[in-house]
């Protein structure tokens, strides 16, 4: 129990943090950041490529969001089971989320959800 309540608690300040990351490193004022733009930040840098959920060669704040509930996937099978998903509005719209009835969430289904919040 200690340890999913850290892990969630981390998962939040993950997003938590990187909205004002995404604000001050948007050089160019686009609402995305480029790989240029976050060599700055290790994670985002490591992690780019699994964040850019739409591959269109940038990040935005629904993909970090995304990229973070994803990272509740225990079983690392791509996908979010319910009893995976921590975000209360994620686990609350899970169902109508859930386009191809498959019982899981896949990222661009979670990011469609993030999309939706901004």
């Amino acid at each position: 129990m200690k340890k999913s309540l850290l892990a969630a608690s981390l998962m939040l300040s993950f997003g938590i943090a990187y909205a004002g990351v995404v604000k001050k490193a948007d050089k160019d004022n686009d609402g995305t950041l480029d790989k240029i733009e976050v060599k700055g930040h290790s994670m985002l840098a490591k992690h780019f490529d699994m964040i850019d959920v739409d591959k269109d060669g940038t990040i935005d704040q629904p993909e970090i969001d995304a990229h973070n509930a994803m990272m509740g996937d225990k079983d690392n099978d791509g996908t979010l089971e319910k009893k995976e998903v921590k975000h209360k509005g994620l686990a609350k719209a899970f169902d109508q989320l859930d386009g191809d009835k498959d019982g899981t969430l896949d990222a661009s289904e979670v990011l469609a959800f993030f999309q939706k919040q901004k």
